[in-house]
């Protein structure tokens, strides 16, 4: 029986906020946001519309690499023991193969780069790696910009669907392997079947926990001002001594 969402992490709301090519251009940095990346044809709009539950949410090519601007959406999750998470989600430009032509290809690389050093509310990113087709080299340039930046990333293998039960395990060891962390690092999901997207254990869950964690870095400046003595007043100044009288 398909897991319900109130057994877990969802999305309760979720809508396209702008488009936009360089960072400055990109929504106020109010929320928290998470980035999505990965190549042109790994799937990243119909994952975010999975999640979402909205098929329509963000618009699925047929052509690979239509995407050339960076995408924000507006979501609210709600996970076991929370209130509503406000967040916003950033689609990045699919790398790789792109429709776009190579001028607009060699253009995407400055603004995506520029938007994960300089966005300031950025809290982590998911990487989309295609089950079938493993980690590229592509791929390994991202995880190792990520590492640099320090940003907490999640590894997502897409289209599981795609591969039988047995061949799937085999594909997550051996992607797992490829790049040095353990097998139950890497979360195996599916838009037509909706595995590994919703529930405890599911993408949305993951997407809160990275929220969440970001959260807890930033300094409270009011418990600060709290705990710190105030600074004393400074010294009058000593009046000087009258001279001799004339």
């Amino acid at each position: 029986m398909a897991q319900r969402p109130e057994d877990g992490w969802h999305v309760l709301t979720s809508a396209f906020e702008q488009s936009a090519s360089k960072v400055f251009q990109c929504p106020t940095p109010d929320l928290p946001e998470i980035a999505v990346a990965g190549r042109s044809n790994v799937g990243k709009s119909s994952l975010l519309n999975a999640l979402c539950n909205r098929r329509g949410l963000a618009r699925v090519s047929r052509t690979p690499g239509r995407t050339q601007l960076l995408n924000f959406f507006s979501l609210t999750l709600r996970g076991p023991g929370h209130d509503k998470l406000p967040l916003r989600f950033c689609d990045l430009p699919g790398y790789g193969f792109a429709a776009a032509g190579k001028s607009v290809r060699e253009g995407f690389a400055p603004m995506i780069e520029g938007y994960l050093e300089k966005r300031e509310n950025l809290r982590g990113l998911v990487l989309l790696v295609d089950i079938r087709r493993g980690v590229g080299d592509l791929d390994r340039g991202m995880m190792a910009f990520l590492a640099a930046r320090r940003l907490p990333t999640l590894l997502v293998a897409t289209k599981s669907d795609k591969l039988g039960a047995s061949k799937r395990g085999l594909a997550r060891r051996k992607l797992a392997e490829s790049i040095g962390i353990s097998a139950r690092d890497v979360l195996l999901t599916s838009t037509h079947s909706s595995t590994g997207i919703h529930g405890r254990d599911g993408l949305a869950a993951d997407i809160g926990s990275m929220v969440l964690a970001g959260s807890d870095d930033e300094p409270d400046v009011e418990a600060a001002a709290e705990v710190l003595p105030p600074e004393p007043e400074p010294e009058p100044e000593p009046e000087p001594e009258p001279g001799p009288e004339a």
